[in-house]
């Protein structure tokens, strides 16, 4: 009972000072681009934020816009001399027109595609997301505190940027390079920043401003924040 009166004074709390307490999340789950997605978003009318969820799940299977792909192609071609195809960012699009539908009706949402999430609001978020594990994706060889942006995981090779599409297409290109590579070009002086961890036959490694963010499970089930 004690969680419940807990609720109760703080609800009439709320009340007395002339604050309605907050309401919970508009949730939609849907099948899209051969997989699941997900969405939760929060604001003080639901009904718009719904309306809103199903224009995103009827629009979940459309194309990209070529504009945004087509410069972000040229960077990742210029930087790590990896060709992208449009099939490879289908997701990160998709969330990213998801994060555009719900911007003038929810005051944050989250999304998730097929494992690849995106956070969109003013302010963070602290979620945390599993690192899999290349060779068995239902092993989590590591954890990363998602703050804002998307994460997006291809291979030996997670990326974090601030929109899914640049996250998804950063993964692809950097997981066809390897992991030495992708941590060497992510922390390039002087170049657009996208933060990288990657897995792989000598462990789990990381870009630094990703410290105290990543969590390594030890042997025993402890946690650590660094590879030795």
């Amino acid at each position: 009972m004690v969680p419940l009166m807990k609720t109760v004074l703080i609800v009439v709390l709320a009340v007395a000072c002339g604050e309605p307490p907050r309401p919970g999340p508009v949730s939609r789950v849907w099948p899209a681009l051969g997989t699941m997605m997900s969405a939760a978003a929060w604001g003080a009318d639901t009904a718009r934020i719904g309306r809103a969820l199903d224009a995103v799940r009827d629009s979940s299977d459309r194309p990209g816009p070529a504009a945004a792909f087509d410069s972000l192609q040229r960077e990742i071609r210029r930087r790590t001399g990896v060709t992208l195809a449009a099939g490879d960012i289908t997701a990160g699009a998709a969330l990213d027109r998801a994060a555009l539908a719900l911007r003038a009706v929810a005051d944050s949402a989250l999304f998730d595609l097929g494992g690849q999430f995106l956070w969109a609001g003013p302010r963070g978020t602290r979620r945390v997301v599993g690192i899999a594990d290349p060779a068995n994706s239902l092993v989590a060889l590591a954890t990363v505190e998602l703050r804002d942006g998307s994460v997006s995981t291809s291979s030996s090779v997670t990326g974090l940027a601030p929109s899914g599409l640049a996250a998804e297409a950063w993964s692809a290109a950097l997981s066809r390079v390897g992991c030495d590579s992708a941590l060497a070009l992510a922390q390039r002086p002087g170049e657009r920043r996208v933060s990288v961890i990657c897995a792989d036959s000598v462990g789990v490694r990381w870009t630094p401003d990703l410290d105290g963010r990543v969590l390594v499970p030890r042997p025993n089930g402890s946690p650590r924040s660094r590879v030795p």
